[in-house]
């Protein structure tokens, strides 16, 4: 268990933080250059410390179906699950078991599935229908017509996107819903389109595929795979906005304009709360400037879920009440979000509201105090639950975050890059924590 402290701060304060590089963009082109044939890199080449440990665990799956493996376990990570299970269908070299750990086999994966079988896949489930773990037989996946259930995750399109270096026929891909997250799919169509590969979006909804010319295709190249991750970085702008006005930070290699959907909306929603961005030479500066700050705040946030736990953190830590709709598939996420975020703000005595697709805070504080004990937030394994809920410290002035580890997935240096303004320490219970 990690305990944090946070002594009153009155005065504006300029912090640099080093973020992660791009998770998103890391796995698209990954699992690219290896369709096409490209050498994997080694965890050391990209730097080991730096690396979320979801591209660890897409890089080992990667790396083990290389090696003929039977058995490829991707962890606790989602991405590489969905990833894998389009990868393998046409790639491995022998038949193998697709598992992973944690929440994976609570993971839907259906409508992938029965996507890539449309095409010719040989993919059978081994335990609960629709859900991991899988076993994948490689085939040589034809043309045809597939029809997608895509409202809970984009990464079911994809997947889909990213097989075109193996596609040997026209393939229509047709929306039956909306498009969950769809900025992460359009940032997949375009990093395909870098390799040569071209997915056209004949009409909303609607994604072809015609094969081209031997001569056009090209290797992806792993470029840019030092740009920060803008998802990281609504943990540094929900800081700033927590600091007093004057206060700044600078973010290394966070760029503008970026593939990357969270560097439209992070900035734009985050100068409802006085937080302000500005291009600097190799990054981003971002602080608080005292304006008018909004007396409520309401978003649609299915382009951008990712997002959700430092927004929600940020507009409490403000006081602004808010309306959040397009949440639902937030309930498959590496925890119930929603559910999560709902239970551990209650500790703190702030009542979130939930219907099915909306979050809400009508700004009211609990009549229940919060315990003289440092309130105790249990992250439920979700990464971003434990780094959005750390940052009420400043709040509160202590708190305790369960499984700190959790953060690795995403942003393996998080808390050293908080212990430049908070006081971190270790705690022993006698439960074990």
């Amino acid at each position: 268990m990690l305990e944090l402290s946070s002594a009153h701060i009155s005065e504006p304060i300029s912090l640099h933080w080093a973020l992660p590089p791009s998770k998103s963009l890391m796995a698209r082109r990954l699992v690219l250059s290896a369709l096409c044939g490209g050498e994997l890199p080694s965890l050391e080449a990209l730097s080991l410390d730096d690396t979320p440990e979801d591209i660890r665990a897409l890089l080992q799956a990667l790396q083990r179906s290389r090696e003929g493996s039977a058995v490829i376990n991707v962890g606790e990570s989602g991405t590489a699950m969905r990833f894998m299970t389009a990868y393998l269908s046409v790639a491995a070299s022998t038949p193998c078991r697709l598992e992973g750990t944690a929440r994976q086999h609570d993971r839907p994966i259906a409508p992938l599935v029965d996507a890539l079988r449309t095409l010719g896949a040989d993919i059978q489930y081994l335990g609960k229908e629709g859900y991991p773990p899988l076993y994948i037989t490689p085939r040589i996946l034809g043309s045809g017509e597939v029809t997608l259930d895509a409202t809970l995750s984009s990464q079911y399109l994809s997947a889909l996107f990213l097989l075109a270096p193996r596609l040997v026929g026209r393939v229509a891909i047709h929306l039956s819903g909306s498009l969950a997250s769809a900025p992460y799919a359009y940032m997949t169509q375009a990093i395909v389109r870098e390799g040569g590969y071209q997915w056209i979006e004949t009409r909303a909804g609607h994604f072809v595929y015609e094969p081209c010319t031997e001569s056009s295709h090209r290797a992806s190249q792993m470029t840019q795979w030092a740009e920060a991750d803008w998802s990281a970085a609504s943990y540094a702008y929900t800081l700033v906005a927590l600091l007093p006005s004057g206060s700044e930070c600078y973010l290394r290699r966070l760029i503008r304009p970026s593939l990357q959907g969270d560097s439209l909306y992070l900035p734009l929603y985050m100068e409802h709360l006085g937080v302000y961005t500005e291009p600097t030479e190799g990054g981003t500066r971002i602080y608080h400037r005292e304006q008018s700050v909004v007396e409520s705040f309401e978003a649609d946030m299915s382009p951008c879920p990712d997002l959700v736990p430092a927004l929600v953190t940020a507009l409490v830590g403000r006081g602004v009440p808010f309306r959040l709709r397009g949440v639902a598939h937030l309930r498959v996420k590496e925890s119930d979000r929603l559910g999560v975020l709902s239970s551990e703000f209650a500790k703190l005595g702030i009542p979130l509201g939930m219907s099915r697709d909306e979050l809400y805070w009508t700004g009211l504080t609990s009549e229940q105090s919060i315990p003289e004990e440092p309130p105790v937030i249990d992250p439920h394994q979700d990464h971003r639950i434990a780094m959005a809920l750390s940052l009420m410290t400043l709040r509160t002035g202590r708190l305790r975050i369960q499984t700190p580890e959790v953060v690795a997935k995403s942003f393996p240096s998080y808390w050293a890059q908080l212990a430049s303004l908070l006081s971190l320490g270790r705690s022993r219970r006698e439960d074990g924590c």
